[in-house]
């Protein structure tokens, strides 16, 4: 069986869903890597990255918070809202770019939440987007507080995408970042602490650079696809001999 974390693996072997002998967890996790050469800022030019931010009425000197997933209460959006929105009483210069759909009858988000993204100047709604690339390269960190996921993609896009982020400390958000290195790690559903760790990364362009610098070179190093696909080919030659035996054996019969 192979777990696509770490953390999951400690899951199931403290539920007692699976024998520790049984489980591995193939290079560093998650399903499939990342496609760097996809997930790269070089792919887009400054002009069209300006063009994007004239149309999302967003200046030079704002300072970006995104989000990318579904817009659900699960997915922590009514804290960051809740934090943003009192972190822009003083920074005025926030925004706060959310990228992805209303799902009202998976998981709505509170009435106050949803006032406030409606209503707030500074926060923009870009909906959902085939492509969040560019999304990503107008922002200065991701943010995402969701309560339960297997391997976020999204976070590692970021990454590739020289963006750090603030994460729960949830199973493989804590292990695609790592503590002050490429962003942060925070309780689920503590909005206190979220707008802590926004205002202190507002206050400390030095910390962003220096995250911003390692973010993308700490996914490639550990979550790069041919990274995963070596190792995913090195266990299923592993298992080729036993095979050829079992085959062999079979015919023999």
């Amino acid at each position: 069986m192979f777990p696509n974390s770490k953390e999951l693996k400690k899951i199931i072997i403290q539920e007692k869903l699976c024998l520790e002998e049984k489980l591995k967890v193939i290079a560093n996790g998650s399903s499939n890597g990342i496609a760097t050469s996809y997930f790269n800022p070089a792919t887009f030019s400054q002009e069209q990255l300006t063009t994007l931010q004239n149309e999302l009425q967003i200046n030079p000197e704002d300072f970006v918070f995104i989000f990318i997933g579904c817009l659900v209460g699960d997915k922590g959006v009514n804290e960051l809202v809740h934090a943003f929105k009192k972190l822009n009483q003083t920074y005025t210069n926030a925004r706060l770019l959310l990228v992805g759909s209303m799902e009202p009858d998976l998981d709505p988000l509170e009435e106050e939440t949803m006032e406030t993204i409606g209503n707030h100047s500074h926060i923009i709604q870009a909906g959902y987007q085939p492509d969040i690339r560019p999304y990503l390269l107008i922002s200065n960190l991701l943010v995402f507080l969701s309560y339960r996921e297997g391997f976020p993609n999204v976070v590692m896009q970021a990454g590739a995408m020289e963006l750090p982020a603030i994460v729960s400390n949830i199973n493989g958000c804590n292990e695609i970042i790592r503590e002050g290195q490429n962003g942060c790690i925070i309780p689920p559903k503590d909005r206190e602490q979220l707008y802590e760790k926004m205002e202190y990364y507002i206050n400390h362009p030095d910390v962003l650079e220096a995250q911003t610098a390692q973010a993308r070179t700490s996914i490639q190093e550990r979550y790069k696809q041919k990274v995963v696909w070596r190792a995913l080919l090195e266990e299923y030659r592993l298992l080729e001999k036993p095979v050829e035996h079992v085959q062999t054996s079979f015919q023999t019969n």
